[in-house]
């Protein structure tokens, strides 16, 4: 591949401008270089493509704009093409462009600007500089995201379901944790029905993740915890099957996850899942958190849980386990504060910790594999 000539060939018919014939020509073969290494990487060197293909998110004819779209999200796979796009210097500002497009109730492509900007805000880098730019942004703001996220009916013409992924992926920064765990502001409280949205997984993980990273926020424990969030439940009732308990297990389970359907049903999709399980052990690290989640009777869930994962999943049980040691195991002796994240563990003991997730992989991994032999696909 010439790169130089390629470039030279493809770059001025990359533009609104250009005869329609020639345009149509010119994008066919950029779409066609972004299915192959080679020219994804020939296409990341470009700054005049990556301007061209930028520029021609807003051409007038249908079929241009979806073909651009395909190739933009195919090149925002990987981190450094990322960065290339939201760093290109005659569009500086077209990442906020492009969100209030997507937040535009009558954006006939809200769906496409979505995708891309759920791959774009994926590496934490590139979710540090656009939620930067979001938080300064006036006419745009979290709490703009979560309510056009949170009104299914926002947009006749986009279903916008990877906003969620959008706003997991920029809740990576604390700042944008911070205004979505405000306190004066109903905003966490608008996302917790979602953790059940059963018409897309793509949004319902994209929740699921916002939350799981809130949880992270210790400090913000006894709140989400408390009357005013209550997000334990919105956590523990997608994990939960149709299993009965007796009564004095039944009483001590919050009231949502009491006396389930015979036709109760866990959250299908198995990342999903691992979410779930790892933002509620987030819950249990400082010991008043860990003592809520105990009160709840959390234990009995994740015991049943377990149970059935480790015939659907051996890779993610190791995640439910995590938190069973936690919720069956003693109070640690000695003085650890508060904040179990806080403990200062000697590195031996943590290469110790690494090899036994290690096997604890290697194994789970095995298990996957003999079931897969007794039960062929058919």
């Amino acid at each position: 591949m010439d790169k130089e000539l390629l470039e030279k060939e493809l770059a001025p018919f990359l533009s609104p401008n250009t005869k329609e014939e020639l345009k149509t020509i010119a994008v066919e073969n950029v779409v066609g270089l972004t299915g192959t290494d080679e020219g994804r990487e020939f296409l990341k060197g470009s700054e005049r493509l990556l301007e061209g293909l930028v520029s021609l998110t807003e051409d007038k004819r249908t079929d241009i704009r979806e073909s651009v779209f395909k190739a933009l999200i195919n090149l925002a796979s990987e981190e450094s093409t990322c960065l290339k796009i939201l760093n290109l210097e005659k569009y500086e500002n077209k990442v906020i462009e492009w969100i209030k497009s997507a937040l535009n109730p009558s954006c006939k492509y809200a769906d496409n600007i979505c995708k891309l900007l759920s791959n774009l805000t994926r590496p934490e880098k590139c979710a540090n500089f656009v939620s930067k730019q979001v938080l300064e942004n006036e006419d745009i703001g979290i709490e703009k995201i979560v309510r056009v996220l949170c009104n299914i009916v926002h947009n006749d013409n986009a279903d916008l379901h990877y906003l969620g992924a959008v706003l997991s992926n920029l809740s990576q920064v604390r700042e944008v944790r911070t205004k979505i765990m405000d306190k004066e502001q109903c905003i966490i409280q608008r996302l917790l029905p979602f953790t059940e949205f059963k018409q897309s997984s793509i949004r319902r993980g994209g929740v699921i993740g916002t939350l799981k990273n809130c949880c992270f926020d210790t400090e913000c424990h006894e709140w989400l915890l408390g009357d005013q969030v209550d997000i334990l439940p919105r956590l523990l009732l997608p994990l939960a099957g149709p299993e009965e308990f007796d009564d004095d297990d039944m009483d001590r389970l919050p009231d949502e996850l009491q006396y389930l359907p015979s036709d109760k049903t866990r959250e299908p999709e198995a990342h999903i899942r691992k979410m779930l399980s790892e933002a509620i052990l987030q819950l249990c690290a400082t010991k008043n958190g860990k003592k809520f989640v105990k009160d709840k009777n959390t234990y009995v869930i994740m015991r049943e849980y377990y149970a059935w994962e480790r015939k659907i999943d051996p890779l993610n049980e190791i995640a439910a386990m995590n938190l069973i040691d936690i919720l069956i195991g003693d109070e640690p002796t000695g003085d650890f504060g508060e904040n179990l994240k806080e403990v200062d563990i000697p590195e031996d003991i943590k290469e110790d910790f690494i090899k036994q997730d290690e096997k604890d992989i290697e194994l789970a991994e095995k298990e996957r594999l003999e079931q897969l032999v007794e039960n062929p696909a058919t």
